[in-house]
């Protein structure tokens, strides 16, 4: 497990997950009816039925698709990838089935999607946010947003001063706890989570602040050199006072090299910044040779 610092979470990039699933389009003919679009903050969002029941989704058109775990039941935890316009991640996380997930006339049947906690992103919003609707099941429902007309022409809002500004400062603040993990600084680094912080990653979860940080003391603040974090945003988008990540990074110390990617969710309150929670994967993992230890 290893420490990751900048948020879908926190939201954004658009995310974009598969290998999903076995996805079939069900030979229903095309509906010429337009679906009026809700929205959450300034993202739009559309209301599918998912196995009979309405379900919100938010529309992100850069995006793959994915669900919130806490409004689906529980799948089965798998290595899934998440794919924004410019990366693709290697996650953990559950999948859940749907036998049919339609919008308006379009149906689609034997859907099986990633699902992570998004109820951040719902937090942020003011209401339900129960998945993120991403330009590979918009094609295979073969709809399109035209986001000017509110209704479901797919395009990317860029952002408001105000989301640029609020990513701006989050980034200060966890170019600040990067520092306080480099410093060995565990008290500085416990205040950068959130006290219901979760750390997911192949090897397990880390649950609450004080789990987190006496784990990344034990594991990373006891050699001398220290290890060395290297954190690098890849993608981001705001929602409100949540802002979600994906984001590369570096572990090295004299005697391990790990590398990998993640994605972040983080959350502002009043003038701080929190993690949220992390989902991360390494793509690299090594111990150093004994002849390369002490360079």
């Amino acid at each position: 497990m290893r420490i990751c610092l900048r948020l879908l979470a926190c939201a954004f990039a658009g995310l974009t997950f598969f290998p999903a699933a076995h996805r079939a389009l069900a030979q229903t003919p095309a509906s010429g009816t337009e679906i009026p679009l809700q929205h959450c903050d300034r993202l739009p969002i559309v209301v599918l039925r998912a196995d009979n029941v309405d379900k919100r989704f938010l529309v992100d058109t850069a995006a793959t698709s994915l669900l919130n775990e806490k409004s689906f039941p529980r799948g089965h935890n798998r290595a899934v990838r998440i794919q924004s316009w410019n990366e693709t991640t290697a996650l953990k996380a559950q999948e859940v089935s749907i036998g049919e997930l339609s919008l308006g006339n379009h149906i689609l049947e034997g859907v099986r999607l990633p699902a992570i906690d998004l109820s951040a992103i719902a937090r942020a919003c003011g209401g339900a946010v129960d998945g993120i609707l991403g330009v590979d099941l918009l094609e295979q429902l073969g709809v399109t947003i035209d986001l000017k007309r509110s209704v479901a022409s797919l395009g990317i809002t860029p952002p408001s001063p105000s989301e640029v500004f609020l990513i701006a400062d989050m980034d200060k603040a966890l170019n600040s706890c990067s520092e306080a993990f480099n410093n060995k600084d565990a008290d500085k680094l416990a205040s950068c989570f959130d006290p219901d912080f979760v750390l997911s990653s192949p090897s397990g979860e880390l649950h609450g602040r004080d789990e987190a940080t006496n784990h990344f003391k034990q594991k990373y603040f006891g050699g001398t050199p220290y290890a060395h974090l290297s954190l690098t945003i890849t993608d981001h988008r705001a929602v409100g006072d949540v802002v979600w990540s994906l984001y590369d990074y570096t572990i090295e110390s004299p005697s391990v090299h790990t590398a990998g990617r993640g994605m972040m969710l983080c959350r502002r309150s009043g003038n701080r910044w929190h993690i949220l929670s992390m989902h991360e994967s390494p793509i690299e993992s090594d111990l150093k040779p004994e002849g390369q230890k002490n360079r």
